[in-house]
């Protein structure tokens, strides 16, 4: 029986490479969000900073006010991180914003510090203390802006069109075209509503359905007596001397076109 001049070992292989810090891009991410630690005249124009600047200024509904923003600034935590796990609260900073009221029809301008609520704060391993507990941010998957076609096929085989429009922020419209060739839209997950009916909601010039007919189709104006049973009216076509709708608004000409003609 032969043996190995020495054992080899292989139960304490140590890794091949060092394991790097995983939080390091959630810590970085919440920092340049915050940028507590910056003078409010060298912070960039992102994160917390972006936002506020993206809203303001806010005008009154004359436009003779307006409020300007001017920088935002952190108190000192009131609990400690023990202190807040033991009462069930959230370790934050307070947080106020610096504005400045200016009126058309006054010289005075008004600065005030207004204070908003607290931001929570993340803590060394990356977490957040949240009415006691501890909780972290999970990155998830999100998809790009833009506009997505997609193709679903039916029992028949039958291709069903439809699209999706994702904005950057906001809320999904998705459209999609029903067995019935019917165009409907859903706002956000909700119930489907006809393209028409969002149409009229978006603009008023929308407003009729000879508007849209006219948005769509190309549309003429003819002599009654070439009016022939395969046409469609965009407008209601009504008796004059009787007031009765022989045609209504986006209807076929049909069986009515003997009473149009007599």
């Amino acid at each position: 029986m032969l043996l190995p001049e020495k054992v080899r070992d292989f139960s304490k292989v140590g890794d091949a490479a060092a394991i790097p810090n995983l939080i390091e891009v959630q810590v970085a991410s919440y920092k340049r969000f915050l940028q507590a630690d910056l003078d409010p005249d060298k912070r960039k124009k992102e994160g917390l900073e972006g936002l506020l600047r993206e809203i303001f200024p806010i005008y009154s509904y004359d436009e003779k006010s307006m409020l300007e923003y001017l920088d935002y600034e952190f108190g000192e935590s009131r609990y400690t991180v023990r202190e807040c796990r033991d009462l069930k609260l959230t370790y934050g900073l307070p947080f106020r914003i610096r504005c400045r009221l200016v009126r058309k029809d006054s010289k005075d301008v008004l600065e005030e510090s207004i204070y908003v609520g607290e931001i929570p704060l993340m803590i060394g391993g990356g977490e957040f203390i949240i009415n006691g507990a501890e909780r972290v941010i999970v990155s998830q998957l999100h998809r790009s802006p833009g506009v997505d076609f997609t193709v679903a096929m039916e029992e028949s085989d039958r291709p069903l069109h439809g699209a999706r429009i994702i904005p950057e922020r906001g809320s999904w419209i998705e459209l999609n075209v029903t067995k019935k060739d019917a165009l409907t839209i859903r706002i956000d997950q909700s119930s489907k509503i006809p393209a028409t009916t969002f149409l009229r909601a978006m603009d008023p010039k929308y407003g009729t359905d000879a508007q849209i007919l006219r948005e769509f189709y190309e549309t003429t104006k003819i002599p009654v007596e070439k009016l022939r049973p395969q046409m469609y009216l965009v407008e209601a076509f009504v008796d004059s001397e009787s007031g009765e709708e022989l045609v209504p608004a986006s209807g076929q000409v049909g069986e009515a076109l003997t009473k149009i003609v007599s």
